[in-house]
């Protein structure tokens, strides 16, 4: 009885590992795809990574020079036409130097109605009596020096006495010709010279009020095309630093959209032959295909930034730049929504060409049925 029990027992416990085993190799089911994975449409055609960007590109407009934002002007979304104002820097500085500048002008000025008015007429009668008053001591001075002569004559001077009154008549003669000379050079009015040296002033002092306020200018920093604020990454208190990188203020041109297609340098000699079509998928759950018209091929090939994240992806390959314009929807036809920045898949059809980059698993006339 012992035995049966015992060999019922073995049979039940291989019976329940073969099951345990069996269950174990059992493969969980797939969980469904969150999105449709994307399918070349063309038979003939490549497939390339592609970002949207506006037509006129994303413009980073960046601060001239590196200073404090005192007023942001627009706000995200805004639509703003050429030359409109963005942002403002920190203008105290300049505006003191020119007032600065203003009252040097003034000074200029005024430097010059003095010069272009000259002589002045008040000027006058006192140089005159310098003239009189020299006259009358070099006559006064003549006559004691005829006086001492006369006392030679007798005697009555010693050489030293004469020599003093000489010497008295020299300087009397000599402050005449000074008295006389001030006259005339009054009288000359001011030299051409000095009146351009005064017009030379205000020139200079105008250019300094000029050059401040194309300075000031400056710091207003405007779009420089007509479009839409995409991004601001500035806030009124904040440091604007004025290096290359990232901008200010984002702006670009969205009555267009363009598409940035990358496509890989092993597919790029197929760029060479005629292009048909152009289709962009929206990625994640839409289906939708967007129709691409060709703007221009690019002809440098850069190094390969955008990445995709396939496990097939090389990071030091290079790829090529195909430009194209997402066309304008057709009245009543439903489109998803892109956004400037948002990556996208591209193909382009390549008649005559096998598939470079996935094959196509749809016809084109399914392709076709499906716009």
């Amino acid at each position: 009885m012992l035995r049966w029990i015992v060999a019922a027992l073995a049979v039940a416990g291989l019976v329940l590992g073969a099951f345990t085993v069996i269950r174990g190799q059992k493969q969980p089911p797939e969980p469904p795809l969150a999105a449709p994975p994307s399918v070349n449409p063309f038979a003939h055609g490549i497939a390339a990574a592609g970002m949207v960007e506006a037509s006129s590109r994303n413009i980073a407009v960046a601060a001239p020079e590196a200073g404090l934002v005192m007023e942001v002007l627009v706000q995200v979304g805004q639509k703003v036409a050429k030359d409109d104002p963005l942002f403002q820097l920190d203008r105290r500085q300049l505006e003191s130097d020119l007032l600065r500048a203003r009252a040097a002008m003034e000074v200029a000025n005024a430097e010059l109605a003095k010069s272009e008015a000259r002589p002045r007429m008040e000027e006058g009668p006192p140089l005159q009596a310098r003239i009189d008053s020299a006259q009358a001591r070099l006559a006064d001075a003549d006559q004691r020096y005829k006086d001492i002569l006369d006392a030679q004559e007798k005697g009555g001077a010693t050489p030293t006495e004469i020599s003093q009154r000489r010497f008295a008549l020299d300087e009397a003669r000599a402050e005449l010709e000074r008295s006389q000379a001030e006259w005339n050079l009054w009288d000359a009015g001011t030299w051409a010279q000095d009146v351009l040296i005064a017009h030379a002033n205000v020139t200079g002092a105008d250019a300094q009020i000029k050059s401040i306020e194309v300075l000031l200018e400056r710091l207003t920093v405007r779009s420089p095309i007509e479009g839409t604020v995409l991004k601001r990454n500035i806030e009124p208190g904040q440091f604007a630093a004025g290096v290359p990188g990232e901008g200010a203020v984002v702006v670009g041109d969205l009555t267009t959209l363009h598409v940035r297609a990358r496509v890989d340098e092993e597919d790029a000699p197929l760029l060479g032959t005629p292009i048909g079509r152009a289709v962009a998928k929206v990625r994640g759950a839409s289906n939708a295909m967007l129709p691409l018209r060709l703007v221009r091929i690019e002809p440098l090939a850069i190094p390969k930034r955008d990445l995709t994240g396939e496990n097939t992806e090389r990071v030091d390959t290079r790829v090529v730049e195909v430009i194209f314009a997402v066309e304008v929807a057709a009245e009543g036809t439903n489109r998803p929504t892109i956004y400037p920045g948002q990556m996208v898949d591209v193909f382009i059809e390549t008649p005559g060409v096998p598939a470079a980059t996935g094959a196509a698993d749809a016809s084109d006339e399914e392709f076709t049925k499906e716009k």
